[in-house]
């Protein structure tokens, strides 16, 4: 098949991801020099859950200043519950911020297949899409790993309300571009997420699995292998 449009998870497929919420909020805390109780990550999370519904409200506001207040007020209920001064939570919120959205990051590092296959893609006039499981925050981790300029679009599921593997959520990629599902190719490394969501919607795909050693349909190990992949549906 040529597909018309290209679709692509996010995490795991063109950015090694190593993010938690509790635990990134430890290692945040370590780097801005705080004394942490050896529980903090559990009452990071314990405070957390419960914030679920409204972190989904926040993000369909599409606000980068509303997802931020969001955040800054969990660090301070985090702060409070473990007896440390409420009055550090923006500064350790930025903290979390920096490591994100800038370079080098320790919590997310772009593939090497990730820009040659891009732009080969786009060469042949091929539209992109990244189609993540995410937050808010997805536009500007693209940004500050170099792939916005290679997307067409760039869809985050708590932005949307839906997530993979609902059918729902491919679907706002299929009615952005106006495409059919049998002309759309999606690749992610998730079997439940991209590979069952996909084939449930009659999607073509590719399950991306890096340490795979002898990959076989529907398992690639590079995204350099996409054009084999494409193959599989002729």
């Amino acid at each position: 098949m040529t597909p018309k449009l290209v679709t692509f998870d996010c995490a795991n497929t063109l950015l090694w991801t190593d993010w938690q919420p509790h635990t990134f909020a430890v290692r945040c805390g370590t780097m801005a020099g705080l004394i942490l109780p050896d529980n903090a990550g559990d009452i990071y999370l314990k405070l957390l859950m419960p914030k679920m519904p409204e972190f989904w409200r926040v993000n369909q506001m599409r606000s980068f200043e509303a997802w931020r207040s969001f955040w800054v007020a969990q660090v301070q209920d985090w702060l409070n519950a473990m007896e440390l001064s409420r009055d550090n939570a923006l500064d350790l919120h930025l903290i979390g911020e920096r490591e994100l959205f800038e370079l080098p990051s320790s919590t997310f590092r772009r593939f090497d297949d990730v820009i040659p296959v891009l732009e080969g893609l786009r060469l042949k006039g091929t539209k992109l899409a990244i189609l993540s499981n995410w937050d808010h925050s997805l536009h500007r981790c693209a940004q500050a790993h170099g792939l916005t300029p290679y997307f067409d679009a760039i869809f985050a599921s708590l932005e949307e309300g839906v997530e993979k593997p609902n059918p729902g959520f491919f679907q706002v990629a299929l009615n952005h571009f106006g495409v059919s599902p049998g002309e759309v190719f999606h690749v992610g490394d998730d079997p439940i997420d991209d590979l069952q969501g996909a084939q449930d919607m009659g999607i073509p795909v590719a399950l991306i699995d890096r340490a795979a050693a002898q990959p076989d349909k529907p398992v690639i190990s590079s995204l350099t292998q996409l054009e084999e992949a494409f193959s599989w549906y002729d």
